[in-house]
């Protein structure tokens, strides 16, 4: 197999690292942002890009670097400001902490939009310029400018991103993957080769390892993409390093060196960022809340005809297209993985006539990286049309992705296996660039061309105007932040997480009661504890509990001092109807604090503890609402939260077809005594076989 070739150094730094070309294309994909993002460049102080919902939790997590770093001086992953009084992990939530410090003195000079919508633009003018460097690599020295460039453009404004442009500030921060791609490349080409220098590898590895960890600061799916991109690269370079069979010394000692150098980067890589890494282990091994249901993984796949309907958002066909793309089965910003006719046809040129000819033009890995991601991001079963029944009797077509979860690690934690395809246009855009290279040499007048070639691909890909949405925050809040009382605020409704709730602690600064994270935290209060459990279930959990009688108390004991009742987020039907039953069956007769035609604001008043009350330990099946039941495997936590002590019968009703509960029985139910201590008594279930399931309809307390 011809190794393959290298160029000299100097070469590449007369070419691929020419100031004035990258000043160029920086300025480019900058005014490109401006113009594709439009009208956000007219109100960047004032509102963001997106769908007014995950936007939020970004914006937040803005504030709340910033709140830790300068204001609590400690580190940001994890907060007492979310689910008090527990306070919650954040280790994997989307936190993406690189753009909390990039935009730092943004937010502290001009306030949380601007530093937001900077982000904005710098992942897009980056992820450009980094793609615009990678592709002037693989088309070596003498390369024409544009096809560097609408590589670029091709990953940077691809429907992905602005897909994500919707709220997932994490996943739009996509510009250190060339980087760290490119000095990838630059490694495996100069191990690979016996003819290149090595003088430079050590740095190259070493740049390696600090893009590599600007990207898992961004977003950790990105990082396990980058883990299975090292793995095709040094594939890849593995087989270049085959011998040729020209007298050539065999590849052993090359390979060796491959092998070394290519996990040094990944040990050196988690070395640095073992401070992270080693709790985010600790937790995975002791917990699960993290793993999502893997049947989100088949529904977020992408779907093969994703990948050629065009994008949702163009001002000439997006109606249509949008109408085609209800078939598929994940979300607006999850199945928009459009490529774009143009880059297609690119593509086929650069693999099926551009190949190492005079050109210059070296496809390297990218047919196999291309090749890898795409597939793997169809997830599990292949899609087509929103259908993976394909085979005849219903049969489905299995694909690589489910033996990759079990192979790479944290894998099973991700659930957006669409995500995937950033590599794929990654990938794209550098073999367009390969395409267009051997067309621009070939046909006559090559920059109109490379001109035509752009503006297609920009047209095809043409957002505008983008949606924006400005902070709704409610005038109060602003009343709230001025009051130096320091305990929680209860916002309602509750039954589903909403980030509107984050957005409006940026602005009272308050403690949040319930909060919106990335993944459900099982030891955080919500599900646990009457009354949040009440709100969050539209009725009462398994817990019989009093509202009017205890409400008070258990607000007392979380420590909240305002329950907000927000109208605008429940406009009607149960959700309304129970919410404001719940709250004025707790408040009674109390005056609201604040009202009006959207919120009810209710200030909770001191009171003595009455009783003692149940609470559930950490180790609870979810709440299944059809039944009203839980269930545990072989033993779970009950906590009695009493005020003094004294002695109780807690009974526990079991359901229909449950396994049955190690305690002694009464009247249907089984008893267990209880001597309270003042505080919280823990008891500990216990299922009488195990592995049997215990299903609990409901737990109470009786005086004994």
């Amino acid at each position: 197999m011809p190794p393959a070739t290298s160029q000299p150094r100097s070469a590449n730094r007369r070419t691929l690292n020419g100031p004035l070309g990258a000043l160029a294309a920086l300025a480019g994909y900058l005014a490109l942002t401006l113009a594709l993002t439009y009208p956000l460049i007219r109100q960047f102080t004032t509102t963001i890009p997106g769908d007014s919902f995950d936007g939020w939790q970004n914006y937040w997590n803005l504030w709340w670097v910033r709140v830790a770093l300068l204001d609590l001086h400690t580190q940001p992953f994890f907060t007492p400001v979310l689910f008090h009084p527990t306070g919650v992990s954040l280790l994997f939530h989307t936190l993406n902490p690189f753009n909390g410090v990039v935009a730092l003195p943004i937010q502290i000079a001009w306030g949380l939009l601007p530093a937001y919508n900077f982000i904005v633009l710098l992942s897009f003018t980056l992820g450009g310029l980094g793609t615009y460097l990678l592709a002037r690599e693989v088309l070596g020295p003498g390369a024409k400018w544009l096809p560097a460039f609408v590589a670029g453009a091709i990953f940077t404004f691809a429907p992905f991103h602005f897909a994500h442009l919707l709220g997932h500030m994490q996943v739009i921060s996509l510009e250190w993957l060339p980087f760290f791609a490119l000095y990838l490349l630059r490694v495996a080409q100069a191990l690979s080769s016996p003819v290149a220098s090595h003088r430079r590898t050590g740095h190259d590895a070493a740049m390696a390892v600090f893009f590599l960890i600007l990207v898992a600061l961004c977003d950790w799916y990105y990082m396990l993409y980058c883990l299975i991109l090292t793995a095709v690269v040094f594939a890849w370079a593995a087989w270049q390093a085959l011998p040729t069979g020209d007298g050539e010394p065999g590849p052993v000692r090359r390979w060796a060196r491959l092998t070394l150098v290519f996990a040094g980067i990944w040990v050196v890589f988690a070395l640095i960022l073992s401070p992270l890494l080693v709790p985010m282990v600790r937790e995975a091994r002791r917990f699960s809340f993290m793993v999502p249901d893997p049947n989100q993984s088949r529904i977020l796949s992408a779907d093969l005809l994703a990948y050629v309907t065009p994008q949702e958002f163009h001002p000439l066909w997006g109606e249509w297209a949008r109408a085609r793309a209800a078939v598929f089965t994940s979300t607006v910003s999850e199945h928009q993985v459009f490529i774009g006719y143009t880059a297609l046809a690119l593509l086929a040129v650069a693999l099926f006539f551009a190949g190492r000819g005079k050109t210059g033009a070296r496809r390297g890995p990218w047919t196999w990286v291309l090749v890898t991601f795409f597939v793997l991001s169809l997830g599990p079963a292949l899609h087509i049309a929103g259908q993976t029944r394909l085979l005849p009797g219903g049969g489905e077509i299995p694909l690589p992705y489910a033996a990759l979860v079990r192979v790479v690690p944290f894998m099973e934690i991700t659930r957006s296996v669409s995500r995937l395809s950033v590599i794929v246009m990654l990938a794209t855009g550098v073999l367009a660039a390969v395409g267009l290279q051997w067309i621009m040499t070939r046909a006559h007048g090559g920059a109109i061309w490379g001109a035509a070639a752009l503006a297609l691909v920009l047209f095809e890909f043409l957002p505008v105007p983008y949606p924006l949405s400005p902070p709704d925050t409610p005038a109060w809040y602003a009343e709230l932040a001025a009051s130096p009382d320091q305990r929680a605020v209860l916002n309602v409704p509750m039954n589903w997480d909403r980030p509107g709730y984050l957005l409006y602690q940026t602005v009272h600064g308050k403690p949040l009661t319930n909060a919106y994270i990335s993944r459900e935290d099982p030891r955080t209060l919500t599900e646990r504890a009457p009354v949040l459990q009440h709100f969050r279930h539209l009725g009462p959990d398994i817990i019989r509990f009093d509202l009017a009688a205890q409400g008070i108390q258990v607000l007392n004991d979380l420590d909240v001092g305002w329950v907000v009742v927000d109208r605008y987020k429940m406009p009607g039907g149960e959700e309304r109807a129970y919410t404001e039953a719940a709250a004025a069956e707790i408040f009674g007769e109390q005056t609201p604090l604040y009202e009006d035609e959207r919120l009810t604001v209710y200030a909770v008043p001191a009171a003595e503890p009455t009783a003692p009350y149940l609470i559930l330990g950490a180790s609870w099946g979810p709440f299944e609402a059809q039944g009203r039941t839980r269930a545990f495997a072989d033993g779970a936590e009950v906590i009695v939260r009493a005020p003094g002590p004294g002695r109780v019968n807690l009974h526990v009703q079991t359901a229909e077809g449950s396994g049955a509960l190690d305690a002694s029985e009464e009247a249907g139910s089984y008893v267990i005594p209880l001597e309270l201590q003042p505080g919280d008594n823990i008891v500990t279930l216990r299922a009488r076989t195990p592995g049997r399931p215990v299903i609990v309809k409901e737990l109470a307390l009786t005086p004994r």
